[in-house]
């Protein structure tokens, strides 16, 4: 048995969400739905109803973590709509056709904090850390198979494709692309609109980025008990020997 599971992410509704409902429109049913962040433009609540319309069409399961823009003062009114369960540094198990499957929810974390986040947002560089460290427990604490929901991030590997000097303010922490390759998880990421490697693996642990831009698909996944069986786009085998990818792994 597997799970029939719809990943996307960086639909800004209502900026994208014209494109992204005639992409859906022949994909059929899903046992789950995954968002990894920005289901709103700039908070923006009515566009997240227009939306949620559309994905209870494909799913009766629709999970997302919050993004940059879906704005921490809108958060209360999204979850009041009760379709969506967010997950905010939270774990869940939800079993689909006997397969059981941990989800780890997280906006994440940023390597570097940006400018606007420094002078905005209190303590920003110590919830990184706190929330980091919190991560790598909660993977580490079981070998479950664990889908890793997350906005940020968690590797330069898939930020390729991006201006390489803003690398550290999408994501990168070194940390838990080590954790992630040394556990059993398929993490699933947003926020690089711009990448072109959209999925790595290394044994059976993912890393996938799932931002709907720049490809203007969502991605399909189907998961059995023991890991990922397809995916429906490419995705590169690494070799990873531990401790992550620094940004100077990639500057010439």
């Amino acid at each position: 048995m597997v799970a029939r599971i719809l990943a996307t992410a960086d639909i800004h509704s209502p900026k994208y969400f014209p494109r992204f409902r005639e992409a859906v429109k022949d994909l059929g049913k899903f046992d789950a739905i995954l968002i990894a962040g920005d289901l709103m433009e700039e908070g923006k609540i009515e566009g997240l109803k227009i939306l949620i319309n559309e994905l209870k069409k494909l799913s009766d399961t629709i999970i997302a973590v919050p993004g940059n823009e879906d704005y921490d003062e809108v958060m209360p009114r999204a979850r009041e709509l009760n379709v969506v369960k967010w997950l905010d540094d939270e774990v869940i198990k939800l079993t689909i056709n006997d397969v059981t499957l941990r989800i780890i929810g997280s906006k994440g974390s940023l390597e570097r904090p940006t400018t606007w986040q420094l002078r905005h947002i209190p303590h920003i560089t110590d919830t990184y850390r706190r929330r980091v460290e919190w991560l790598k427990r909660t993977i580490n604490s079981s070998r479950e198979l664990t889908i890793l929901l997350i906005h940020y991030a968690p590797t330069f590997k898939t930020l390729q494709g991006e201006d390489p000097r803003i690398w550290p303010s999408l994501g990168g922490v070194r940390d838990l692309e080590s954790v992630i390759f040394s556990n059993n998880v398929i993490a699933i990421h947003g926020h690089a609109h711009n990448s072109v490697v959209r999925c790595i693996k290394s044994g059976n642990s993912y890393i996938i980025n799932a931002a709907f831009t720049n490809i203007w698909k969502p991605i399909i996944l189907e998961v059995g008990s023991d890991g990922l069986k397809s995916i429906s786009i490419n995705c590169q085998e690494i070799k990873h020997e531990g401790g992550g990818s620094s940004i100077l792994d990639f500057m010439k």
